[in-house]
């Protein structure tokens, strides 16, 4: 994990925290920042990767060729106030350089969160509300549950009108045509 500078708290803006702010940490900060709020965000659990990356993985193999798929790339969903979000999963423009940092929304197709105990709210309730606001027109939310057996759902959702709208809940099974044709076998995410 990065280490702070010991006067990091003389360091905090008084007026919301700006990209100039950001970029000026460590790279590797576990931090977002949503309505110019500092969220600092604890490292995930391996479990909680294993999910994420199997499910970038399985997304790769299905996605049309002018679209790309990356974990936990920090993405600009608005400068002022500024909310920096690193999503689970990414899926974004295929023409755009990997060198590019932060993602711009206006290039996101996808954003997938994986539910931790520590981000059920923010994956549940803020982060959504922040990605719709931000015109990206896919999200979805990988839940796991243990009830005996390990189960996995993934809730997906398509940008309205009135923000997202639940375009399904899948157990078992992910198959769906949007944004683009998948079928995931979900105990390949756990097992």
């Amino acid at each position: 994990m990065t280490a702070l500078p010991d006067d990091w708290p003389h360091l905090l803006p008084t007026e919301g925290w700006t990209l100039a702010d950001i970029e000026s940490l460590p790279e590797g900060s576990p931090m977002e920042v949503i309505d110019g709020v500092l969220i600092v965000n604890p490292s995930p659990l391996p479990f909680h990767q294993r999910i994420s990356r199997r499910i970038s993985n399985l997304l790769e193999a299905s996605l049309p060729a002018d679209w790309q798929v990356e974990m936990d790339v920090d993405v600009l969903l608005a400068k002022e106030p500024l909310t920096y979000l690193t999503p689970d999963v990414v899926v974004f423009d295929g023409t755009l350089p990997l060198t590019t940092h932060p993602i711009p929304c206006e290039a996101i197709l996808l954003v997938v969160e994986v539910v931790s105990k520590g981000s059920r709210v923010q994956d549940r309730a803020t982060k959504p509300f922040a990605y719709a606001e931000a015109g990206i027109p896919h999200y979805w939310r990988v839940e796991t549950r243990q009830s005996g057996a390990l189960a996995t759902t993934v809730h997906t959702y398509r940008l309205g009108a009135e923000g997202y709208e639940r375009t399904g809940e899948h157990t078992g099974r992910l198959v769906t045509d949007s944004p683009f044709a998948v079928d995931i076998a979900l105990d390949r995410l756990t097992d």
